[in-house]
């Protein structure tokens, strides 16, 4: 039994929101790795470049998450201009 399986349809709708986790990956998990390196970028030291990369990412990331919560909410609300409600229909 896999872990899709186990979670239930609206669950899975609101699956992408563990892409969230990607900038705190990229900060706590990334830093160390960058920390010990002497490369400059741009005259830049490397862990001042990775933390500015990691805002454009955690953007990113955010955006997108957004995006997508909205695009599942707009499915969700019933379409109000297709059939007329009972005041506005003629007697």
């Amino acid at each position: 039994m896999t872990l899709r399986s186990l979670l239930s349809p609206a669950h899975r709708r609101y699956a992408h929101r563990w892409l969230l986790l990607i900038p705190f990956i990229w900060q706590v998990g990334g830093t160390p790795l960058v920390n010990t390196a002497a490369v400059r970028v741009f005259s830049l030291p490397l862990p001042m470049l990775w933390q500015m990369c990691g805002i454009l990412v955690a953007s990113a990331t955010i955006g997108f998450v957004f995006a997508r919560d909205e695009r599942i909410e707009a499915d969700d609300e019933p379409d109000s201009f297709s059939e007329p409600s009972d005041e506005a229909k003629p007697s």
